[in-house]
């Protein structure tokens, strides 16, 4: 196995244990992997529509729109008519939906800090550089 071939299995190696943990994570707090990535956009970006939703996330309308109504219909989030127009509805995350997100938010942070538990502050900034470069060469590869 080549150098890059190592590199590559140790990246789809870490993904999968990302990807394990958080699966764990949303079975005991009671959210798919759609609708926590919805509340997690909703939160951080408010008042936006199902159709910004549906862009950001590549999906279809209908998909987005199914997303939200199950997050509705366990309380966390509502839509709202938009004061600017009065065809599109707003979705606003509620009490309950932001306090589900700062559950997520904080095994997050207990993830991040099991992964940089022993690289100081050098090496985790020499590993975010990676990480984006990385990522602006696949998304350069896209275009």
């Amino acid at each position: 196995m080549n150098h890059d071939e190592m590199v590559a299995r140790q990246v789809l190696v870490l993904a999968r244990q990302i990807t394990r943990r958080r699966n764990q994570h949303l079975r005991t707090v009671g959210l798919t992997t759609e609708q926590a990535d919805a509340l997690v956009f909703f939160t951080d970006h408010p008042k936006q529509t199902v159709t910004a939703f549906k862009t950001r996330q590549g999906i279809t309308h209908q998909t987005a729109r199914l997303i939200v109504q199950r997050l509705q219909a366990r309380g966390y989030v509502q839509l709202v008519v938009s004061p600017t127009d009065a065809r599109a509805k707003q979705v606003v995350v509620t009490a309950s939906g932001r306090a589900k997100r700062a559950q997520l938010r904080q095994h997050g942070w207990q993830t991040s800090a099991q992964m940089f538990a022993h690289l100081d502050e050098q090496q985790q900034q020499l590993f975010l550089d990676l990480l984006r470069q990385v990522n602006q060469n696949l998304e350069s590869d896209e275009n």
